[in-house]
């Protein structure tokens, strides 16, 4: 494998000053992104991006920090010109990275008129493919490296009619999201298995009570997650349950050929609270067990347990069923189950449909997971169940098209109804997925 930067070091203490979850870059964001300032110049550009790629891959939202940062500065008529010196600090990373002889703002700047959110966003999805690290174990830092993944803007520029303008439009419109990274990127298995700090919550999963007396949360949620939920408190059915294990996917979402794409796990309260403190021990065990193979990503199944089937009132096995005839008849129905896998847009539980703005660090880390599925396990496909402007959101315009483009990305065409039928999900995307189902 290739690297573009080989190895660099990262200390964990300088991104957590405070002693929580809440990410912080060592350095003031100016140094990162104003190429006129002395802190920007005194750190070297791989410095620089070993840093932001610690921090990003971790849920860090550099698009709000560097929005908070340009309006601290304009209100200084010195700083007017701020956020375009911004933008041209994150086209040399973005340039530096795609290993180009071209900059990219040579390409697109007259042609578009660019928006700070999309530019931040392919920022970070380009060092999404490239960013990785391992600890070392003889100290608390980190070995980084970058993966190489050049880009030829001669060969794709090749491949649209430059002369036609909606063509010219097209190509930059191309060449500002990641796509064409993602289609030469790849990631381990592996790697998402580390990255993945929803195992942190493992130890909490013990014992026999199912509704904790404690909330349950990915690291880093917990200030968005807790201010969401006061500003709902008038709201109780919009509130996020935290007193439930999480659910950010089930089945083997790692080695699926069909990802359903939903919105979050419903609640109600006299299956996931009052019936889940009435099992048995044993009962309750298989819940956990079950619980614990969703958050550590090691699930082969959809609820493996019947106590946790109970739960969810037979939910997604009944929805799921039909498919099952469809593709291995009758006798064989159950082996749908070891094929297909859910992701939820938000992992916590609630009555009714949440409505968190931002992301999440958790939603970020669902997002690494697609980009794992959409460019090392290339015979996946994925059915937008619900949600489809939030799912487009989460996984950005370059991981949406790049589906879309490959015929990977489905809509069902009844969302308020998840029953996986012909009926529901459309006669044509149907024979897609049962034809799809079959050959795999």
């Amino acid at each position: 494998m290739e690297y573009l930067i080989k190895e660099h070091n990262n200390d964990i203490k300088d991104f957590y000053p405070y002693g929580n979850n809440i990410i912080a870059l060592p350095y003031r964001t100016r140094a990162y992104i104003d190429s006129c300032s002395d802190e920007f110049n005194r750190l070297s550009i791989e410095d620089k991006l070993c840093n932001l790629g610690f921090a990003v891959t971790r849920g860090m939202n550099l698009y709000a920090e560097i929005e908070k940062d340009i309006d601290e500065r304009i209100k200084n008529v010195q700083y007017r010109n701020y956020e375009d010196n911004v933008k041209q600090s994150l086209f040399s990373y973005i340039d530096y990275l795609r290993e180009t002889e071209i900059s990219l703002s040579e390409i697109v700047i007259k042609s578009i008129n660019l928006d700070l959110m999309q530019l931040v966003n392919l920022l970070v999805e380009e060092i999404l493919l490239r960013y990785r690290e391992y600890p070392n174990i003889n100290s608390k830092k980190y070995i980084v490296r970058f993966v190489s993944i050049p880009l030829d803007y001669v060969d794709v520029l090749n491949r649209f009619n430059l002369t036609s303008t909606e063509e010219q439009q097209f190509c930059c419109s191309y060449l500002l999201t990641s796509q064409e990274s993602i289609s030469k990127a790849s990631l381990s298995k592996d790697y998402i298995l580390y990255l993945n700090r929803w195992k942190e919550l493992l130890p909490k999963l013990s014992g026999y009570e199912l509704y904790f007396s404690y909330d349950m949360m990915f690291p880093g949620d917990e200030e968005y997650v807790l201010e969401y939920n006061k500003v709902q408190s008038d709201k109780s059915d919009k509130q996020l349950i935290l007193n439930v294990p999480p659910e950010p996917w089930s089945g083997n979402i790692l080695n699926s050929k069909l990802i359903m794409l939903s919105l979050n796990p419903g609640y109600v309260e006299h299956l996931n609270k009052n019936l889940a403190n009435m099992f048995k021990p044993q009962m309750a065990e298989e819940v956990m067990e079950d619980k614990r193979k969703v958050l550590s990503m090691e699930g082969y199944t959809f609820d493996y347990y019947e106590p946790t089937r109970i739960l969810g009132d037979y939910y997604w096995r009944k929805n799921i069923l039909p498919l099952g005839i469809s593709v291995y008849g009758e006798q064989g129905k159950e082996k749908i189950f070891n094929h297909v896998s859910l992701c939820q847009y938000i992992a916590y539980t609630s009555s009714e449909s949440p409505s968190i703005k931002s992301l999440l660090p958790s939603q970020r880390f669902t997002k690494m997971v697609l980009l794992y599925l959409a460019t090392s396990v290339k015979d996946s496909k994925f059915l937008v169940l619900r949600a489809s402007m939030r799912w487009r959101k989460l996984m950005g315009e370059g991981l949406w098209n790049y589906l879309l483009n490959n015929n990977r990305l489905l809509f069902s065409e009844h969302y308020r109804n998840q029953s996986l039928t012909e009926k529901n999900i459309g006669f044509k995307n149907y024979k897609i997925i049962v034809e799809h189902l079959m050959n795999c």
